[in-house]
């Protein structure tokens, strides 16, 4: 029963028109949007993928998914904006039942990004997820991660700048989080409050080492799935 519900609500995900049937909304809909610029080696790469797919297999993370109720939930790969982002698909969780597909598809996916670090071009592609008309949701959210500012070089053929994305994305009403490794800059996360994150509700969280990663992805994945009031006494 629980499989047949979880295949309606994805078929609603992109199916439904959201004008006519606002219903058919999911409640969250999450994508994360994963450095995957020169700065990170393959190592890191592996393991910021391998810490995902652990969080959404986590008690606490589950039981945050299954409060959120429906919840859509994808991955967007991002590095330099001269190449195409590499993305997921839609991954729908009903009552925290449905994790698991999505983190073997996170474990499984190969890497195809590397170069300078537009952040911008992994926000807009993110932004391009929701912005299919037959797309509803009630909250949706970015959950960027990076390890480096925005490269400012110029480009033949760059996506979107971060001024773009952002811009984009207050029109759209999405809010972005952002989660910094700060290791070799350290006042990346200021720079990620002031010129990232976005939305009334919106956070950085920052780890001074790669090995930090785990928890705290797990952590910020509880705080932006849990209901607003209940997210801000987190603060």
């Amino acid at each position: 029963m629980r499989n047949k519900l979880v295949a309606a609500v994805a078929a609603l995900v992109v199916c439904a028109p959201a004008a006519s049937q606002p219903h058919a909304c999911v409640d969250v809909a999450l994508v994360l949007a994963v450095d995957g610029s020169g700065s990170v080696s393959d190592q890191e790469y592996a393991f910021q993928k391998s810490a995902i797919a652990a969080a959404f297999r986590d008690r606490g993370v589950l039981s945050a998914l299954n409060k959120a109720g429906a919840v859509a939930v994808s991955a967007v790969f991002w590095g330099d904006g001269e190449f195409a982002v590499q993305q997921l698909g839609w991954f729908v969780v009903v009552g925290g039942d449905g994790a698991e597909p999505f983190a073997h598809a996170v474990e499984g996916a190969q890497r195809l990004v590397f170069g300078n670090t537009d952040i911008g071009s992994g926000i807009w592609s993110a932004l391009d997820m929701f912005a299919d008309p037959r797309f509803c949701a009630e909250r949706s959210i970015v959950n960027i991660s990076g390890d480096g500012k925005e490269t400012i070089a110029p480009k033949q053929r760059q996506r979107a700048s971060l001024y773009a994305a952002r811009l984009r994305a207050r029109k759209m009403g999405v809010t972005i989080n952002a989660l910094t490794i700060s290791d070799e800059q350290k006042d990346l996360a200021s720079y990620y409050a002031r010129e990232v994150i976005l939305g009334a509700e919106a956070f950085v969280m920052d780890v001074r080492k790669e090995a930090d990663f785990a928890a705290a992805i797990r952590r910020k994945l509880i705080r932006e799935l849990s209901p607003q009031i209940v997210a801000r006494l987190h603060d």
